[in-house]
């Protein structure tokens, strides 16, 4: 709590946390008794323990401007993530900024299903298109020691940012970072991938109105929407990844709640089989894995 101090400010760490609660609750943000203790957790470097156990500590005025900034950056709509930089996945702490998509909990669905493909058939070539903050890259790595991964992505800020995370995380030895659009520019050999995996922007144009505003005004568009019908990717990826998929080899896809049809249609059409549909926790669609 180095932080804290005896200033003659009459204001408690806890009155400090309630009045931003109050101030969130002002703007209608729904998790305003949560965000406010996040952000004076972050700002501390603590964790909800120390502050219900350091409530009545006088704090000094330079914490509480300072605090007051990053309640104001959240009532102006800043994802909480983005202030903090910082998200939860797969039980590993990710760095995020303005540059990658916040990941979800629904991809762990993805993560979950590949991990145990990857463990049964002892895959070792992977691929991932899209790697954006690294969740799935940096995951895989740490949970399976014996994997190579190329993480790709069309923007060389995300993989600045997949390449931190690679590092934080002691697996940048084997997650190689490759600036491409889809598989145009990778070089690698035909037929030489175990298993390629994508969480590709799926939201179609149509969609994107309806999408929360911190969402819509903060998150890059270009790892939300293909500006279409949401189908794109997929399309353009089932099509390249056939070229560098072994025999037999996966293709792992997370989907929206209502493409399952659509994506298993463009997987057919491309020739691949064993075609599977998993559920996430919420019961549903979100994964589609194929073979070549």
């Amino acid at each position: 709590m180095s932080l804290l101090s005896n200033s003659t400010l009459e204001i408690t760490l806890h009155q400090l946390m309630t009045k931003g609660e109050q101030i969130l609750k002002a703007y209608n943000k729904h998790d305003a008794s949560i965000d406010a203790r996040l952000l004076l957790c972050h700002l501390l470097g603590c964790n909800h323990m120390s502050l219900v156990l350091n409530k009545n500590e006088i704090i000094s005025r330079q914490l509480e401007e300072t605090y007051m900034y990053l309640i104001a950056k959240r009532t102006q709509g800043m994802p909480l993530q983005y202030i903090t930089k910082s998200q939860e996945f797969m039980g590993l702490d990710f760095y995020v900024d303005e540059r990658v998509l916040i990941p979800r909990q629904d991809t762990e669905t993805l993560v979950e299903t590949v991990i145990d493909i990857i463990r049964k058939e002892k895959l070792k070539e992977i691929i991932e298109i899209g790697s954006g903050s690294g969740c799935i890259s940096v995951s895989l790595a740490h949970f399976l020691e014996d994997v190579k991964i190329t993480a790709i992505d069309i923007s060389q800020e995300a993989l600045d940012v997949t390449f931190k995370n690679a590092v934080f995380h002691g697996v940048n030895d084997r997650i190689n970072c490759v600036k491409s659009n889809l598989l145009d520019d990778y070089t690698g050999e035909p037929n030489s991938i175990d298993l390629i995996i994508s969480n590709p922007p799926y939201i179609s144009k149509d969609e994107m109105s309806s999408l929360m505003e911190e969402v819509n005004d903060y998150e890059p568009k270009l790892a939300l929407t293909d500006g279409l019908d949401g189908l794109t990717f997929y399309r353009k990826i089932s099509k390249q990844a056939k070229q560098f998929l072994k025999l037999n080899g996966i293709l792992a896809y997370e989907i929206g709640y209502n493409q399952s049809e659509a994506v298993t249609e463009i997987m057919i059409n491309e020739g691949f089989k064993d075609i599977k549909v998993i559920k996430d926790l919420a019961g549903k669609d979100r994964v589609i894995v194929a073979r070549n």
